[in-house]
């Protein structure tokens, strides 16, 4: 009975091995292609975590643009014939100042000098005959120095520190909303502080530079010891993230390595890396760099898959009696 069951069980493990090898050689012509990718440019896509330097270069420069008053500043008001009334007056946050003989508020802020001169004549024409006032912004450009006051207290000098927080988002001095960093190039972030600062200040150019990443990240799986995410920060190969996450040499299938990268379309590419020859024969010309978020799997051997079935569809299946018997019979094949 025993010698039947065996006998049995090893006409199945022989199918088991067929049809493994041959589906392992179907899936890869079907799931992956060894060609070239085109190449892309070398960007780097920031991600939360990142940290980015914000440079700041603020140098006064003549400007066709009338001076526009904010929040902060100072202004002269001056009455020619009535100079009991002159008055130094700062603009409150909100947009308004005070002054003598007028009930309420002006709205100073958002205005030029000659606006702000012309509604003050109207306004006063009402108490004086031909009111002649003069209006002299003494101190401006506050947001100017709002900034420099910010970032000139750093220890870095004229520049500030900023981590791209885990939603994604990140802060910059005197910009009132947040900006979405996360999926975007270094380049495309500063045109987007670029713009919003320039809403704010004139005469202000900004550099960004990316002084630590934490999202050039490569993504190993299957037949390794520690299947994660790993942190590339220098250039890395596939044979080289594979050494970290520790290839399991015994069921792994190091000639059909699959990398899975994107192309310049955005859409994912697979490629076979043959690491048994980059390790067999030094030739690392069989090696390729990785990129940003690519996805390295490791496949199992035929053997490796065999094992699998028998594990899942046999050993779990049949009586322990059984397999105890199977299991011998498999040892002494060996």
């Amino acid at each position: 009975m025993n010698v039947t069951i065996q006998k049995i069980l090893i006409l199945i493990v022989s199918f088991l091995c067929i049809f493994c090898m041959s589906c392992a050689g179907t899936i890869e012509k079907e799931t992956v292609y060894d060609q070239p990718i085109a190449e892309l440019e070398n960007e780097y896509f920031l991600g939360p975590g990142d940290v980015v330097e914000i440079i700041y270069h603020i140098e006064p420069q003549l400007t066709s643009k009338e001076y526009v008053f904010a929040v902060g500043d100072v202004i002269s008001i001056e009455f020619y014939y009535h100079q009991e009334i002159n008055r130094q007056v700062s603009i409150r946050p909100d947009g308004k100042i005070s002054l003598p003989l007028v009930e309420g508020d002006v709205i100073a802020g958002g205005l030029t000098p000659i606006e702000l001169k012309e509604n003050l004549t109207k306004l006063y024409s009402n108490i004086f005959r031909g009111p002649l006032i003069t209006v002299t912004p003494v101190e401006y450009n506050q947001a100017v120095n709002q900034l420099k006051e910010t970032i000139t207290t750093a220890p870095r000098g004229q520049s500030k520190l900023t981590k791209i927080r885990p939603d994604g988002y990140i802060s910059f001095p005197l910009i009132k909303k947040d900006i979405k960093a996360s999926g975007l190039t270094l380049p495309k972030l500063k045109d987007i502080v670029s713009s919003e600062y320039n809403k704010i200040i004139e005469n202000v150019t900004i550099s960004l530079v990316l002084e630590e990443l934490k999202s050039n990240l490569v993504y190993v799986m299957g037949e390794v010891r520690n299947p994660d995410y790993y942190l590339m920060d220098s250039p890395t190969t596939a044979t080289q993230i594979l050494s970290r996450a520790g290839v399991l040499m015994n069921t792994a299938r190091l000639n059909n390595i699959i990398v899975i990268s994107r192309n310049k379309d955005k859409k994912p590419v697979g490629r076979i890396v043959d690491v048994e020859k980059v390790l067999g024969e030094g030739n690392i010309a069989n090696d390729i760099l990785l990129r940003q978020y690519d996805i390295v799997f490791v496949p199992k051997t035929a053997i490796a898959l065999v094992d699998l079935y028998i594990d899942q569809y046999i050993s779990q299946i049949v009586p322990r009696w059984v397999g105890l018997n199977f299991s011998y019979v498999l040892e002494a094949d060996r």
